[in-house]
């Protein structure tokens, strides 16, 4: 039976080390018991020191007091209690006791005092002579300690007589009695500090991870540091990675063949058109062409915004080389949309195609919107501070207030009441673009009065 509990010890102990390793929850209550007995170690030797020797100490000084008092006799022999008190630096008031006595005050002026002026003050006791029962200590007189004027004081009685001893000690301040507790307690939770860091840093490292993977680094792992929860944490996390990074890419190679497969018969159908024998509506066939072509490019741009590794292509332009840009795509909207005010003498850090994108696609919603006025759309370009505004205002039916906020959502089309084409994503990509240029787009309409357009954005980012 002996030998079956010793064999016991080895498993338990390899146990306790495999738990200790293994489990963060165990090692973090482990540190914080060793270390919350440490602290009450250090507290109880602090507020809770030996009773038994101080009242040792205490009594062994009420013996010394009582012999002394008694050696100068009754009445005491002046010479000899000046003798002692002058050697001792002790202040002293002698009262003669009666029926006037008060415990607490002298009575009257004192039988003989040193200084003359020894102050009758109330004295405040603190120990008894009861405190020194059960201790092989006898002592003569009748001696208590207690203080006046806040210093420590003594009274001995003898025969009639009352002696107050006063000394000119001053208290320490009670805060130095705190000076070394209180720095090892810091010292203990800078200790402990850095144990939970340790065994927190896990956290960091994962925290590190998620602000790279927000910035596209799809390839960096976390390291994987012991056996704990926190290390299960971290391999969940970089297999998740993984596999989020094999599902974008397939998405993208998706959406690129997609996009191949319908430009393709796209392609067929331009090239047969300008095959077929003059007619109005090949116009109208061209025009759905270049619709579902402006569609299949917004769909792949809006997804490529949308991924967390795609990175501006920033480059810097002049905000008149910018505009002449944004004219060559509309060749054929003299009538349609009009330059207001006049053109900042600015150069702009902007990924030059994808701003000029949104612009078009600004352009595009306003000329369809608003075909029905007579009154042609309106570009424009303002500095203010440090951001450039451009803004696009077409004099339409307006938005709906309730639909202001939704314009910017994937499909959603404010005036289907109007029949016009289109998947309502070109302000989709145009909020993206703006946002991935740390700017912001600001959409201002009264239903029936036409809407505002403005694209924010730093003029460098």
């Amino acid at each position: 039976m002996v030998l079956g509990i010793n064999s016991l010890q080895p498993q338990n102990k390899i146990f306790f080390v495999k738990k200790f390793r293994d489990s963060l929850f165990f090692r973090l209550s482990f540190s914080l018991i060793i270390f919350t007995s440490l602290l009450i170690v250090i507290l109880y030797y602090q507020f809770s020191r030996p009773i038994v020797s101080d009242t040792i100490l205490d009594a062994q000084e009420a013996y010394f007091y009582s012999k002394m008092v008694e050696n100068w006799g009754v009445p005491p022999n002046i010479d000899a209690l000046k003798e002692d008190i002058g050697n001792l630096s002790l202040s002293c008031g002698v009262f003669l006791l009666d029926q006037d006595w008060n415990e607490n005050r002298g009575y009257g002026d004192p039988y003989w005092a040193s200084p003359d002026n020894f102050p009758d003050s109330v004295f405040y006791g603190w120990s008894y002579m009861e405190d020194f029962e059960g201790l092989d200590i006898n002592i003569p007189l009748h001696v208590q300690f207690g203080t006046i004027n806040e210093s420590p004081a003594t009274v001995v009685e003898n025969n009639g007589y009352v002696y107050y001893f006063g000394t000119n000690y001053l208290s320490p301040n009670p805060l130095q009695d705190f000076i070394v507790p209180l720095v090892l307690i810091i010292i203990l939770v800078i200790i402990l500090y850095f144990f939970i860091r340790r065994y927190l840093y896990p956290v960091l490292l994962m925290k590190q991870r998620v602000d790279e993977f927000e910035k596209g680094d799809f390839d960096s792992t976390i390291p994987i540091l012991g056996q704990d929860e926190l290390a299960s944490l971290s391999r969940s996390i970089n297999s998740m990675t993984e596999n989020i990074k094999i599902l974008l890419n397939q998405k993208q190679m998706l959406l690129l063949d997609v996009s191949h497969e319908l430009r393709t018969p796209l392609a067929r159908m331009q090239l047969l058109l300008e095959m077929i024998p003059k007619h109005d509506n090949i116009f109208k066939l061209k025009d759905e062409i270049i619709l579902l072509e402006g569609i299949i490019s917004n769909l792949l741009l809006s997804d490529k915004l949308s991924t967390p590794y795609t990175d501006l292509e920033l480059s810097s332009i002049s905000i008149n080389r910018l505009l002449q840009k944004v004219q060559k795509m509309f060749p054929d909207a003299n009538n349609k949309i009009i330059i207001k005010g006049q053109i900042p003498d600015k150069a702009i850090q902007v990924d030059e195609l994808k701003i000029i994108l949104a612009i078009r696609n600004l352009l595009d919603n306003a000329v369809k919107y608003s075909s029905s006025s007579k009154k042609p759309c309106e570009l424009s370009f303002d500095i203010e501070g440090n951001n450039l505004l451009i803004s696009v205002k077409d004099f339409g039916v307006g938005i709906k207030k309730e639909n202001i906020n939704k314009l910017a959502e994937p499909f959603f089309r404010g005036n289907l009441e109007n029949n016009i084409k289109g998947f309502g994503i070109g302000l989709t990509i145009v909020k993206k673009v703006i946002e991935a240029h740390n700017g912001e787009l600001i959409i201002n309409s009264n239903f029936g009065d036409g809407a505002l357009f403005i694209l924010k954005m730093p003029i460098i980012i």
